[in-house]
């Protein structure tokens, strides 16, 4: 088993300065020569005190879990209590057709909550499965119910990783 028993002190003897703008030359610090013990390898260094004494190990760690802010509990709270009494701000019930300028009806039915955008969506993200399973179908169901025969074979693991040579 390998031990270090000599103590190694370094200092800063000087900092960095705040660089300047105008300027282009920059002060740079260095540090002291390290100094190294042999009082018999007690760990004490020359001048006979240590400058940083060694923390002592904790037996146990304390993890405490937070579950939220009191402050932020207690908002909850009295917003609840103010609801209840009050009654939550709604939503201003959407007009009537009728009612409704050209504009506003244009846009109702391009962005509203079942307009042009909400069916696309819903078509497009149901086209991902369709295409996927029809490839399926074409590809593996077809040819293994001898409904027909693909023109090539399916190709082996070994060519289908094989360089293009």
């Amino acid at each position: 088993m390998f031990s270090i028993t000599k103590q190694f002190t370094t200092a800063l003897t000087s900092f960095p300065s705040k660089p300047h703008r105008h300027r282009t030359s920059f002060r740079s610090f260095s540090l002291a020569p390290i100094k190294a013990s042999t009082a018999g390898g007690n760990g004490v260094n020359d001048e006979g005190s240590d400058p940083s004494p060694p923390a002592p190990p904790s037996s146990t760690v304390g993890i405490r879990f937070k579950r939220g802010s009191r402050k932020r509990r207690q908002q909850r709270q009295k917003e609840e209590e103010e609801g209840g009494r009050q009654g939550v701000k709604a939503k201003a019930p959407p007009k009537e057709w009728a009612a409704m300028s050209l504009n506003e009806k244009a846009v109702e039915l391009y962005v509203g909550e079942k307009g042009l955008l909400f069916w696309l969506n819903k078509f497009a993200y149901a086209s991902i499965f369709i295409v996927i399973g029809g490839w399926i179908l074409f590809r593996f169901v077809g040819p293994s119910l001898n409904l027909y025969q693909l023109d090539t074979p399916p190709l082996s693991p070994q060519s289908m990783f094989k360089g293009s040579e």
